[in-house]
């Protein structure tokens, strides 16, 4: 589920991820006047700016969809599924190099 959950609050987000006409460069202002006044997305922001959020590679990163797909039953209803694979490697965070101690 994507972090925010209000439609009207959509197109800003947007709108902060577009860079600038006069310099175009992406203005960590928008985002962060965006994410500031916006309390749900504070979780958002802890993972992108964290270790959690920084996988060692493709094998030890989960997977979500960001679609549903709708799966055909014999009976007559549709059923939409979501596609979320989970690592059985185990989730291993690139961490910086600790100081070697003399």
């Amino acid at each position: 589920m994507f972090f925010i959950r209000d439609p009207l609050k959509f197109s800003d987000f947007i709108h902060t991820q577009k860079r600038d006409p006069q310099t175009n460069l992406k203005s960590p202002t928008m985002m962060w006047d965006f994410w500031s006044l916006s309390p749900e997305s504070l979780h958002q922001v802890t993972i992108l700016f964290s270790d959690r959020g920084t996988p060692d590679g493709y094998r030890h990163m989960n997977g979500y969809g960001s679609h549903n797909l709708l799966a055909d039953q014999c009976e007559e209803r549709a059923v939409l599924r979501e596609v979320a694979l989970q690592d059985q490697a185990g989730n291993q965070k690139t961490l910086p190099a600790k100081e070697p101690t003399t």
